[in-house]
């Protein structure tokens, strides 16, 4: 794959996702030294969808190594998610300085580590919902994979100021919170719902103006979105919009 930039990404904050990875579950519960670090990025088109993710990642006592195939595992593999903990760049910077590796380099540099590209081309979106995008709506879709623990749960709920649904209607479509904003004159709504058992989540994020005037104000918020779930443990897979 090449690495390349596609001409119809955007570049985002000096920001990457950084994860620890454990030699096993049972390091990871223990809190002892992980055995290395991935640092990922999404590519993203202008609306805030992705289209691609770049990584890299470092071993102890090794170099920087494409992460490619790791990422797309990550996504795939609990038994690999088992091994992982999302953190932000102080821990990774500890854990790195910990490991033997000195002083993490900065973003721009660690792009320069981003060799193989994994490519997330356009799928069917899931079924989850019954009411689709329509002449007047426009429906975004941010996939997590992962377990959310009841901590996690109730500090997405209270970030996102949303209310518990416990209606047999709605936990037939396993939604757990829902809000509703008026943005830059817009009105957004977003829904959390669990996709199967509880092994990965999705937040569907609607709004009142199909055109795409509205991505300045949608593509910040559903980065937004899709870090503050990952900051609870979830791994995010795509941001993809269902028209």
């Amino acid at each position: 794959m090449s690495r390349a930039r596609h001409p119809t990404a955007v570049d985002v904050a000096e920001q990457l996702d950084y994860y620890l990875v454990f030699p096993n579950l049972r390091a990871r519960e223990r809190a002892l030294p992980p055995e290395g670090i991935v640092v990922e990025e999404f590519v993203l088109r202008a609306d805030g969808t992705t289209s691609a993710l770049d990584s890299a990642g470092w071993t102890a006592g090794g170099t920087w190594w494409s992460a490619a195939a790791f990422s797309r595992g990550l996504r795939e593999d609990a038994r690999l998610r088992a091994r992982v903990t999302p953190v932000g760049r102080a821990g990774a910077q500890t854990a790195y300085r910990l490991l033997g590796g000195g002083d993490l380099l900065a973003e721009p540099q660690l792009r320069r580590h981003f060799l193989d590209r994994l490519d997330l081309p356009a799928a069917a979106p899931l079924n989850l919902v019954p009411a689709q995008a329509t002449a007047d709506r426009r429906i975004y879709r941010v996939l997590l994979a992962g377990e959310l623990a009841e901590p996690g749960l109730a500090a997405l709920r209270s970030g996102w100021r949303m209310q518990p649904f416990d209606r047999s209607d709605d936990a037939a479509q396993r939604i757990a919170g829902r809000t509703r904003r008026t943005l830059d004159g817009q009105t957004v709504t977003w829904t959390l719902r669990r996709i199967g058992v509880d092994l990965a989540w999705a937040v569907d994020l609607a709004t009142d103006r199909p055109d795409d005037t509205s991505a300045h104000t949608l593509a910040p918020l559903l980065c937004r979105l899709r870090t503050e779930a990952r900051g609870q443990g979830l791994i995010p897979v795509t941001v993809e919009r269902l028209r």
